[in-house]
């Protein structure tokens, strides 16, 4: 289904650049008017300003191809592209943040900006420490996972500010809260941007849940996280230790040694990009502030937002799985279509299907939405080698909803880890068998407890698990 509402913003960020910061083109006239130009340092500056990488990288990219070219995956490498006359050019290639934006665009995109650097410098740190071959490609695609908040925060910073208040004031994940002020989330703008600007694949790689099994997208997704959850929550939060103690984890270091090296990086950003005018969340460092524990969480509250069914969507979708339109399309657009079709016609916060794998034994990660901002449950792997709901609901065609009626029953059939990254107490699941063989299982939750599940919610699922096994029996 074609998004109206995220083309338009699409054409927005295709037909006007991202302004770049005047102190990154005074810095790179003065360099551009010594007699060698200094490329490196001229790298670093460049580096500091998100704008101009958006810049370069869409400059590079869209150049007329010869046909054994490849992407250019960042700046450095642009840069040995152009010739000296391209580099003296380039501080007067867009306009500066101050001479173009209100006030409030500018507050928000410079903000933006910080957040940017900030999971850029913590995804290429875990990337060179992981003996990555190049960690610029990193650096890059971190900054550019940001693009689509970038431009709304050009355009429609109220946007931005309504999204805030209403996952401050709401109780509700980062993605509902974008989907029912924007109609879409701002990972899949930035995605969209990325495809039409022809962004390196990494940027496009990054921007898919699934892609969380993946190394190197992993680390720029937890880095991404890390300067979200510092910015929004602060350094103290529970959310932000939870993404540090999943780095230390896959770094193979304690969550001490991951927070001291988190809090250098930040200590150094704040001396590196005064230019950014906004307050360095390294500030707060010293301000140790313990949370209080009778506050209620984002799954504890009793004002959280649970959407409700969109019937529209829900007939489009079925109407769809029935029709010949679905045997034209690969297994894994369909399967994708479907998990949206849950997420926004049925109204569930978080969704996933899930591929099982007989030689691994285990289910992983193949199609999600809603959980974005979660790289942690997008990483997690079901391990099927002992007895489980998940590995009972693989042996026949069946489909499970647990809930406060069967919760003391089902529940310690729930793997310990899975209890542990979804952090509610209730979900729906249901099998899908092709060919009267286990294929994957599709899985669905609020994301909060204090919104359940109702049954016709639950009945809704389990019609568009059936039409979708059946029509991938008709595409596999």
């Amino acid at each position: 289904m074609v998004n109206k509402k995220l083309n338009k913003w699409v054409k927005l960020a295709q037909n006007n650049s991202v302004p770049v910061l005047k102190y990154t083109i005074e810095e790179l006239r003065s360099l551009c008017r010594k007699e060698d130009i200094p490329v490196k340092e001229i790298t670093h500056v460049v580096e500091r300003d998100p704008g101009l990488v958006i810049h370069v990288l869409r400059t590079a990219n869209n150049r007329s191809k010869g046909r054994l070219s490849s992407e250019i995956t960042h700046v450095n490498q642009a840069f040995r592209l152009m010739g000296t006359d391209q580099l003296t050019k380039l501080p007067d290639a867009l306009p500066a943040v101050g001479d173009v934006l209100d006030q409030k665009s500018k507050v928000r995109l410079l903000a933006t900006f910080d957040r940017a650097y900030h999971a850029a410098r913590f995804a290429t740190d875990a990337a060179a420490r992981r003996r990555d071959m190049t960690p610029d490609e990193v650096f890059a695609a971190a900054q550019l996972h940001f693009l689509g908040e970038m431009v709304i925060a050009i355009h429609a910073p109220e946007l931005l500010e309504q999204v805030a208040s209403m996952k401050k004031e709401r109780h509700i994940s980062s993605e509902a809260a974008q989907n029912i002020v924007l109609g879409f989330s701002l990972n899949e703008l930035t995605l969209k941007i990325a495809e039409s600007l022809k962004f390196p694949s990494l940027v496009i790689e990054t921007l898919h849940a699934e892609n969380a099994k993946f190394p190197r997208a992993y680390g720029i997704m937890l880095g991404v996280q890390l300067a979200r959850n510092i910015s929004y929550e602060g350094w103290f939060s529970e959310h932000t230790f939870k993404i540090q103690e999943e780095i230390a984890e896959w770094m193979g270091e304690t969550v001490e040694q991951t927070i001291a090296r988190t809090h250098v990086i930040a200590a150094e950003i704040a001396r590196e990009i005064p230019q950014y005018d906004t307050p360095p969340p390294a500030r707060l460092l010293p301000l140790i502030i313990k949370e209080d524990l009778n506050d209620k969480t984002d799954e504890e509250s009793d004002n959280a937002i649970c959407l409700t069914p969109q019937l529209d969507v829900l007939r489009d979708a079925v109407k769809m799985m029935s029709s010949d339109t679905a045997e034209n399309i690969t297994s894994d657009e369909f399967i994708q279509q479907a998990v949206s079709a849950m997420y926004d016609g049925i109204g569930l916060n978080r969704v996933a299907f899930y591929l099982y794998d007989k030689e691994k034994k285990t289910l992983q990660s193949h199609s999600l939405k809603g959980t974005e901002n979660d790289p942690i449950f997008n990483h997690f792997e079901i391990k099927l080698d002992s007895k489980n709901i998940f590995s009972l609901l693989l042996q026949k065609n069946k489909a499970v909803s647990i809930n406060e009626s069967n919760h003391e029953k089902f529940w310690p059939l729930v793997p310990a880890g899975f209890k542990k990254i979804i952090a509610t107490n209730s979900f729906i699941a249901m099998s899908i068998f092709i060919k009267n063989k286990p294929y994957g299982i599709f899985y669905a939750d609020r994301h909060s407890s204090s919104c359940k599940i109702e049954e016709k919610s639950y009945n809704f699922f389990k019609t568009l698990c059936i039409n979708s096994a059946k029509a991938l029996e008709k595409i596999l």
